[in-house]
């Protein structure tokens, strides 16, 4: 099975980096899910909920502030402003 070498910053620190089976971003024109062999995408991320499924099925969630995706082959960059931990009671 194919994955996604992910790796997610912000302007001071890394968030996450590893391997996904998918992952899903705030677009600013909507939702983005993310898979193994997309095609090259570059776009502008909004407020949102950055959603990183693992390889194993463990998901991390993060609030997001501004920035931006890029996907290049099955590689994705995900560069924010801000990212702030989602608890499950906020869910």
């Amino acid at each position: 099975m194919s994955t996604l070498e992910v790796t997610f910053v912000t302007a001071d620190r890394s968030v996450w980096s590893g391997r996904a089976a998918q992952v899903v971003v705030p677009a600013a024109d909507g939702s983005m899910g993310i898979l193994p062999q997309m095609q090259p995408t570059l776009a502008v991320l909004d407020r949102g909920l950055v959603r990183i499924i693992g390889e194993g099925g463990e998901v991390t969630e993060r609030d997001v502030v501004g920035g931006f995706v890029s996907v290049d082959g099955d590689v994705v960059t995900i560069a924010v402003d801000d990212a702030e931990r989602v608890s499950r009671s906020e869910r």
